[in-house]
Order: structure tokens, then sequence, then C-alpha cells
């Protein structure tokens, strides 16, 4: 659906406005490379500024009918797009692993949890309500109405994009809100099964509009998105670098941003925990799509008195996974190698694995221990199939160190004691706190906040609803 042909007869993914495929010149077209073999794999059209413009005016012009749709009506299509999305395994498979170089599971397991996430945001719509606030003045009733922002843009990432993008869509749409949706320049035809599955579910004209730009015109059209009058909000998900870019443009235009960047995920595991359960939770969110979640265990931090042990277990777990996959492109496995092989100059070693190319896109899985806390690798997130092992004498300490980054988005503990956990949890700075389970724990109708350099703003079920909402005062005078 919606993909045209060059001259050559190559595929080219279009920007689609108002359900229609908008044609530019081929001039206009950039190529999109899989990653773990370098091929050119079909084309994109990069939207230009004009496009950019056209893409805003017509999710203003369905946001005059949209806002008014009926809840139900928004519930069944909701719900009709988390029925059609889990459908598409195979169809999404054709498309994201030639575009992200992913593994064979992972689109079956983005449709199952976009499905969730969609279904939840379907479900939570039905308790968005106003209030009846008290009036001090005698003839005067207030109420407090809840109303959409209005346009949105919705930049998502190629990682799970999928996942985010029906996440972020399904709110902004169940708030009432018209979508430009700028998809990944990485993999625009994976993104553009979205549009095609609202579409399918009978998602309105120009409720949705999908875009994508190369990485030479993104930051032009980017802007004038953002300050065009009718953009009332930006979500973006990516790197914390990125997310300085959007809100700097983003602040210079008055207009907030809902975001989710990066992280350095960290693990605490007390001397009382269950260190074969730590292990593999700790192996599955660091190895994970070749490390390249927000939500992967980077850091490790045992308690000395089972450090030793706890080192032994997840040295064979790593050793257990001789493959995490692929990156998605060369130069991100060209930082994460550089980034490791810095932290080896600065005194790191290895207790499993190295840093060597097992394939053109894909590292060895490593754990690492001696890190400098000056490294590249103690204060970026890496992105790389690879975590790092500290250890503490007091779970002071761990809370310190835990905390002792720029980023807050999730992080977890391992212990017995569910009350020492709890009480760890509120002293972690971080929008999620898992207790015994992994970094890359998600609960469907819970937020996911992003806290400190990883965010502003939480997604996910009712919360996510709520930011695409304002609360307008109205005051009747009898």
């Amino acid at each position: 659906m919606y993909l045209q042909r060059n001259s050559t007869g190559a595929a080219v993914v279009p920007n689609v406005i108002k359900g229609e495929v908008i044609s530019l010149p081929e001039s206009q077209n950039f190529p999109i490379i899989q990653g773990s073999t370098g091929d050119t794999i079909h084309y994109a059209q990069s939207a230009n500024v004009d496009i950019g413009v056209k893409a805003v005016e017509a999710a203003s012009e369905a946001f005059k009918t949209w806002k008014k749709t009926p809840v139900s009506q928004r519930q069944a299509i909701l719900n009709k797009v988390a029925d059609i999305i889990e459908t598409k395994g195979e169809e999404l498979a054709k498309r994201e692993i030639p575009e992200t170089s992913c593994a064979p599971f992972w689109p079956q397991f983005e449709c199952m949890n976009a499905a969730n996430f969609v279904r939840t945001t379907s479900a939570n719509l039905a308790v968005v309500h106003g209030s009846i606030p008290p009036s001090e003045t005698p003839g005067s009733t207030s109420f407090v109405f809840r109303e959409p922002v209005g346009v949105v843009l919705i930049i998502i990432p190629w990682n799970a994009p999928t996942i985010l993008g029906c996440r972020g869509i399904a709110a902004a749409l169940a708030a009432g809100c018209t979508v430009v949706f700028k998809a990944s320049e990485l993999c625009p035809w994976t993104h553009q099964l979205i549009l095609e599955v609202f579409t399918e579910a009978g998602l309105p004209a120009g409720c949705l509009n999908k875009i994508q730009c190369s990485r030479e015109d993104g930051p032009a059209v980017t802007e004038a998105i953002i300050s065009h009058p009718s953009l009332r909000k930006i979500e973006f998900i990516g790197s914390a670098a990125v997310g300085r870019i959007i809100g700097s443009v983003a602040a210079k235009h008055l207009k907030p941003v809902l975001m989710e960047l990066g992280d350095q995920s960290p693990v605490i595991v007390l001397e009382d925990a269950d260190l074969h359960a730590a292990a593999k939770n700790i192996a599955q969110a660091t190895l994970a799509h070749h490390g390249q979640i927000c939500f992967g265990t980077e850091r490790i931090i045992v308690h000395e008195k089972v450090a030793e042990d706890l080192t032994k277990i997840l040295v064979e777990a790593f050793k257990a996974v001789p493959s995490a996959g692929n990156a998605i492109t060369i130069e991100g496995a060209k930082r994460a190698h550089t980034i490791l092989e810095e932290a080896i100059t600065d005194g790191a070693k290895y207790l499993a694995g190295s840093n060597k190319f097992t394939g053109r896109t894909a590292l060895e899985p490593s754990l690492l221990t001696n890190v400098n806390p000056k490294s590249r690798l103690a204060k970026e997130e890496s992105f790389a199939p690879s975590a790092s092992l500290y250890v503490v004498k007091s779970e002071e300490e761990a809370l310190a160190m835990a905390n002792d980054t720029a980023y807050g988005l999730s992080a977890s503990v391992f212990t017995k004691n569910h009350a020492k956990g709890l009480a760890m949890a509120r002293d972690l700075e971080f929008g999620q706190v898992q207790i015994n389970s992994h970094t890359m724990s998600v609960n469907v109708a819970a937020p996911q906040t992003g806290f400190k350099g990883s965010g502003w703003g939480s997604n996910g079920a009712g919360h996510g609803i709520a930011e695409f909402m304002f609360d307008k005062h109205v005051s009747l005078v009898e």
C-alpha cells in the first residue's frame, strides 16, 4: 500500500498526507541501507519544508471534525487497530528485518505489544472526565473540560518502531488530537505499516499524516512543523543529544514537548537476592536487540558479599549468548565499539566476551569491570550489547552509584526483602523501578516516565492520553 517505484523499478516509500501519496522528484529520494549487509534495499522520498507545512495543515483541517468524534467511535477505531496489528507479524517482518536488521522474533513481539498498548489506551479513554469545582460566587457554576491540545508532531525512532509509534499515535488520537507522524529515516517502510493499519481500521483521512526526511532535510522540516501556528505539541523519542535540539527548537516557539530519551539503566543486586534470577534478567536486558533499547541494562551494582558468586553466574549467562544480533547501522556499531575500546584503554577489563566484530554490524556480547568513572562508558548510553559490573559495600553506596547519572528512565533491584526493595525504589531517581525483574519490564497500564535527563512527561494508557489534553475552565453565571 502506497509504495511507489522509481525510474529503475526500485521501490520508493512516499510521504502520505490526507491519505494521498505526495509525489516528489527523484532527486528527493534517499537510500535505505540494511545495516547488516550494507545493501540498499529500497528508497524513500524526503519531505521538504513545503511538505511538512502541508502535513500540519491537513492535520489542522481534520482536527475540526476529529475532536468532536464521539468517544465510542474513537474507541471502536482503536480497538480495530489493535485487532489488525496483531495479524501483521509476517508483513512487519518483511519490512522491519531488512530495514533494522532486527532478530526474526522481534516483529511479532512488536505487534503483540503494540496491540496491548492500543487496547489499553482505548479502555482508558472511557474514564477521561472533567470536573465541577466549587465556586465562591453565588449563582456561578464552574466546569472544567478536558480538551485535546490540537495538532501534534510525533517523532518515533527505529529500535521499537511499531510499539512506540502505535503507543504515541493511539494516545494522541484517543485524546482527540490529529497527528503529523515523522517516521524514522532508517525504517520508513516499517513505520508506514502503522499508517496503513490505522487507515484500514477506518481512521478518517488527515487525522494521521506520515512523512520522512533525509538527515540533511530533517532539521529544516522539523523546525517548519514545530514553528507552525497550528502545531500544539511534540512527542519525541530518541537520543538525549537530539532531544536537546528538539527541546531548544520547541522552546524557541513555545511548544511543549513529551520526551522519552536514553538511559544507563542500573540493576542493584543485594546480598539476599536470587542470584540466578538476577543474572538471567540482567543478561536478557543487556543483550536484547544488540543493546539498542533505552531501558536496557548497562550498569550492574552488586553487594560485595555476593559479588564473586554473581560474577561467575553472569559470566556463564553472557557466554551462553554467542550473538546479540546486529546494530541498525555501521555507524552505530562503530560508535559502540569505540566507547568500549576507550574504556579498555582507561583500565576496564573484560569478564566475558570482547569487543570484536562478529559481523558487519554485530559486536560480541561483553561484560566489563573496573570501568573508569571518567570514561564515556561510565557516563554515556552505549547502545551496545555490553554491561559494566561495579562492587559496593552497602545499600547506601549502591543507591548513590545508581543515582549518579544524568539519566533517570529505568532501574531494577533484586532482593528477597520486599519492604527493603520498595524503600530503595522510592529513593532511586528513575521514572520506573522494577523489583526482581529486568529494566525493560513494561506494564502497558502504568506510566513510562522520563526523569532527569531521560525526558519529560509520561507515556502509557491514561497517562499518555493526558499528555495530549488540557484543562479548560468555563464559568457560568445565572
